[in-house]
């Protein structure tokens, strides 16, 4: 796409396709727009998150207007969007700005809010930290305080955080239903959208209509279609029509089955099956873990900051598999106790290793190794992560206690080293299974200090842009290439196993420039110019199979959409 800029003598921008101080007509920048035929694929984000979260409990409400849709858009805080700060008042990656942006293969996560986000703590003496007692002191355990700073927080409405904090919420029933809104609209062409202004002032219809018509990117999508695929054929029929959106489901966190609730293990094997042959259309992987225990396996350190004042992750963090995970674990991936595949066990629903701790995708390695000897290949999926600049797992088990908000790797002291993210050995496990590893747009993740915001109020370049998410892809390009273990074809092979796995709508604090779906193609230009840049310094042997600025087009192409489709082809359910 830079071509455009070479063709007209314009410099190769570094932040954005018109910020380069040049006066560019707006006869060519819609040329430019026209011009723009890149697709893009999420391997990890939640389409839908906004519109479930403020309309769940007020459906009928919302179906008298005619709004009760993952179309309506949930409008936003743009003042906060356009400063690239936390998610939370402004939508990120919704289904209108899927479709402006190009969006044409989306990985949609079903995701029952953990009830630790909106309830408060009760800290034990000698376990807890005294900001845990002061929090709870401050904001109470229950109450309007807290839900005050909840709806401030996450912009939830204050009736669903009493839904979340009630003893009626149950993960299980919060899937399901949040399983059957994203259905509601899978396969039908709308017109046109519809936009809810939340407390407009001068009338929700009036406030709507300003929205559309000052940003038509971020509020208006007409003709448009997404379809969820109930089996492979569906799937191929949908990924060839550039029409509509494919949306393949995905599944965040095993708490979603109810783990918490359930007494036998058998119940939630049951769940399993229940999704497996019940629901319309097949799960294509569950994140196992999340953020708090989910009673099957550990999950990773993730919550830092102020986050970790207002909730413990502490139990069960940074463990192993408990003997009912490891059973329910099988059971998800369609294997018998012998570790062979069983019909009855129903179609292979995929894992992703996000959030889960070190001490746990040990033991799922060790699996994932002895099948592969025998023949059956289970893809490593790591969906929305950065890289750590560890080694081995055991390395980021031992160094559990360091890892303070801005942790980073002793050898290149730049990367986030939270076990959260991935190792060497993570790495070698999603190469050698020809799994996928998306790239997080969380900046905190892909390494993004205190230091680093400090220091970009004067460098140039900025690391919080696509400098940031450059390192974290070559780093996992280097890995590959420096790895003895992985052979010649191997090492080739991580360039078809990384993507793009934003988080968006996971409340995350985006790279700064890059804060909503719709600037997907600034970033893959940006990405260009930088490997563009790297590829003509000798020292990077790595990069020596581009030999032209098309040769990396055509790479990003990749990372941008093909890679995913690829995969998703490959491994969807028949």
């Amino acid at each position: 796409m830079f071509n455009l800029f070479l063709d007209f003598g314009f410099p190769e921008p570094l932040n954005a396709p018109f910020s380069s101080g040049y006066s560019v007509s707006p006869l060519f920048q819609l040329a430019f727009l026209f011009a723009m035929k890149r697709k893009f694929s999420d391997l990890h984000c939640h389409n839908h998150m906004r519109a479930h979260f403020h309309m769940q409990e007020k459906e009928k409400k919302f179906t008298r207007k005619g709004e009760f849709s993952p179309w309506t858009v949930i409008a936003s805080n743009s003042k906060k969007k356009d400063k690239g700060v936390m998610g939370a008042s402004y939508s990120q990656i919704d289904l209108v700005k899927c479709w402006n942006s190009n969006l044409r293969l989306t990985f949609n996560s079903l995701y029952p809010l953990e009830r630790q986000f909106v309830q408060g703590m009760d800290p034990k003496i000698k376990e807890d930290k005294w900001y845990h007692f002061v929090a709870r002191g401050i904001l109470g355990d229950t109450g309007l305080r807290r839900d005050l700073l909840q709806t401030a927080y996450m912009r939830i409405p204050d009736k669903v955080v009493d839904y979340f904090q009630s003893d009626s919420y149950d993960y299980w029933e919060s899937l399901n239903r949040e399983k059957d809104f994203v259905l509601l609209d899978s396969g039908k062409r709308i017109k046109k959208n519809e936009i809810h202004v939340p407390q407009a002032l001068f009338g929700d219809k009036k406030a709507a209509e300003k929205r559309a018509k000052n940003e038509p990117e971020s509020y208006v999508a007409e003709n448009a279609c997404y379809r969820i695929p109930k089996n492979r054929e569906e799937l191929l029929a949908s990924l060839a029509d550039d029409s509509e959106i494919t949306m393949v489901l995905t599944i965040e966190g095993a708490h979603s089955i109810g783990t918490d609730k359930c007494k036998y293990v058998q119940d939630i094997s049951d769940r399993i099956q229940f999704i497996k042959n019940m629901w319309e259309v097949p799960v294509f992987f569950i994140t196992f873990s999340h953020h708090f225990d989910n009673h099957l396996c550990g999950h990773a350190h993730s919550i830092p900051g102020m986050g970790k004042v207002l909730m413990s992750q502490k139990k069960h963090m940074n463990e192993g598999f408990r003997r009912n995970g490891k059973r329910i674990i099988r059971e998800t991936l369609g294997l018998d106790n012998n570790l062979k595949r069983d019909p009855k066990l129903g179609y292979r629903i995929l894992i992703d290793v996000k959030h889960m701790a070190a001490k746990s995708r040990k033991y799922y390695y060790e699996m994932v190794n002895y099948l592969l000897k025998k023949g059956d290949r289970i893809p490593i999926i790591a969906s929305h992560c950065g890289y750590s600049g560890i080694h081995t797992l055991e390395d980021h088990i031992r160094c559990e206690n360091l890892e303070h908000d801005d942790y980073c790797d002793p050898k290149h002291k730049k990367f986030n080293a939270w076990n959260i993210n991935m190792c060497d050995e993570d790495v070698e496990m999603i190469v050698k299974t020809r799994g996928m590893f998306g790239i997080s747009f969380d900046q905190r993740i892909l390494g993004i200090t205190k230091e680093d915001k400090k220091l970009d109020e004067t460098r140039t370049p900025k690391r919080n842009g696509i400098k940031i998410i450059w390192e974290n892809i070559d780093a996992i390009l280097r890995s590959a290439y420096d790895n003895p273990k992985l052979s010649s074809e191997q090492k080739e092979n991580v360039w078809k196993c990384i993507t793009i796995g934003t988080d968006f709508e996971g409340l995350i604090d985006p790279v700064n420039p890059y804060p909503t779906a719709l600037e997907y193609e600034l970033m893959a230009n940006n990405l260009v110019f930088e490997i563009e840049k790297d590829r003509k310094d000798p020292a990077n042997s790595h990069l020596s199979r581009f030999k032209s600025r098309e040769d990396v087009e055509k790479w990003v192409d990749d990372f941008c959409y093909n890679n995913a489709e690829a995969f998703v082809k490959e491994n969807y359910p028949v």
